[in-house]
């Protein structure tokens, strides 16, 4: 087989070993908190680290999407406070993880209640714009309760995993999306001050105390840059990777992933499922997902084709980067679709919604390589074109983020490997051609 499963096992082997302290080294430059808010005590401040994608391009993140991280203890009787102010963008949050970088819990924008005399600018209706917009978060170190309504407000928990093992320390990621035209990457607000301070005590946090949240030097996404350089060397596979047709799976986790790519193809599809019954062992999420986010992928490979064609129905979502006035209801926050390579988990290029050219509420997506561009691939002709990427094996990753209670399509509440009966048009279909020549002469696309 080669290194048709051998790199993409590498790649995971290294983010299941990963510690929760290696969370931190997002990006190698911690950006400095604000000035303290009255009466917030900064003995243990913590800055969050930006990640920057062109020095780490990995976990399929989202081209649209900032990032921020800091790991800490879950010390007894402590807590992480954040204060900050709500970004003029389309969305904020906060996750946090456990060492198999599955989100464990997350608050979004919207659930936030704002300090008193403040707006929360996400709710539907309400006016982006607002001046006073502060908000204070927590992260309790204990287990959430099992009723949602038992939860202190504006507060997310990182003492166990899914499956109820205590954790002795976790990750948190603050992310942006889509800031407003003309706002710097925060959204123009300051970046949110992370400091540990006592749950029962008024008494001020030791420097001592600090000392248990330093960043270690070595961390294991350093590893898994090195990793990654490795993994972009392509060698051609005795395995065929994917399918003429493309079959598109939601995400479930880690090991799922890794059995669908490796072992959905023609040659090895009787084996995959065998492996179903394994799949709800592993839980949720993986690769550092959002909670608010839910995807579908496929596998792809040139082989097949150099054009690839993929067309499904768009939801509705709020257009915010021209700075609209209020937020709108729609059936997603937000939503994009992405080409990546599977086994170095980096995105070649990805189109948000508002990048996407639709018509009649339908999209048709081309991905190919400069090259193989073809003439009507064109925005006039109502399609989006994506570059491939150098390497021929990859996948194309489409995310719904946050989907209305009415929305019964989404992703979100899509059976894995049923999506089609849910999802309907909102599932894309892809079909390869066999070059840019023959998408002009056979392709189904009407240009203006």
């Amino acid at each position: 087989m080669r290194r048709t499963i051998r790199p993409l096992l590498a790649a995971a082997s290294v983010l299941v070993a990963g510690l929760p302290v290696g969370l931190g080294a997002l990006a190698p430059t911690p950006i400095a908190p604000p000035a303290a808010a009255a009466g917030v005590d900064l003995t243990c401040s913590l800055a969050l680290t930006k990640t920057d994608p062109d020095t780490i391009n990995l976990a399929y993140p989202d081209e649209a999407a900032d990032y921020y991280s800091v790991v800490f203890p879950n010390l007894p009787g402590m807590r992480l406070r954040i204060t900050g102010e709500f970004p003029h963008a389309r969305y904020a949050s906060f996750n946090v993880y456990d060492p198999q970088l599955r989100p464990i819990d997350a608050i979004a924008d919207v659930d936030i209640t704002p300090d008193p005399g403040s707006r929360n600018p996400f709710e539907a209706g309400a006016r982006r714009g607002a001046k006073a917009r502060t908000y204070t978060a927590y992260v309790d170190f204990g287990a959430a309760p099992d009723r949602r309504r038992d939860r202190e407000p504006n507060t997310i928990y990182s003492g166990e995993m899914a499956d109820g093992t205590p954790l002795p320390g976790s990750g948190l990621i603050y992310r942006i999306y889509t800031p407003d035209r003309g706002r710097d990457d925060f959204g123009d607000v300051p970046i949110p001050t992370v400091t540990l301070e006592r749950v029962d005590s008024t008494d001020p946090v030791t420097p001592s105390m600090c000392e248990q949240v330093t960043k270690p030097a070595v961390t294991f996404l350093t590893a898994l840059t090195q990793e990654s350089e490795a993994l972009s060397e392509h060698v051609d596979s005795a395995l065929p990777f994917g399918y003429e047709t493309p079959r598109w799976r939601r995400f479930e986790n880690l090991p799922a992933a890794v059995a669908d790519n490796a072992l959905e193809n023609p040659t090895l599809e009787q084996v995959r499922p065998l492996l179903d019954p394994l799949t709800p062992y592993f839980g949720q999420g993986g690769f550092l997902s959002n909670i608010h986010n839910s995807y579908v992928y496929a596998a792809t490979n040139r082989a097949y084709g150099k054009v690839l064609v993929t067309r499904f129905r768009t939801p509705t979502f709020p257009d915010t980067r021209e700075g609209a006035r209020r937020m709108d209801a729609a059936q997603v926050r937000y939503w994009s679709i992405c080409q990546t390579e599977f086994y170095s988990q980096r995105y070649i290029a990805c189109r948000q919604d508002d990048q996407v050219v639709g018509r009649g509420g339908w999209a048709t997506v081309v991905v190919s390589t400069p090259s193989q561009r073809p003439a009507r691939a064109t925005r006039r002709c109502g399609v989006t074109w994506m570059p491939w990427g150098p390497v021929p094996e990859g996948a194309l990753l489409l995310r719904h983020m946050l989907p209305s209670d009415d929305f019964e399509q989404t992703v979100a509440v899509a059976e894995y490997r049923k999506e089609r009966r849910t999802m309907r048009g909102y599932l894309p279909r892809s079909t390869y051609f066999a070059d840019a020549e023959d998408f002009d002469a056979h392709a189904k696309v009407r240009c203006r």
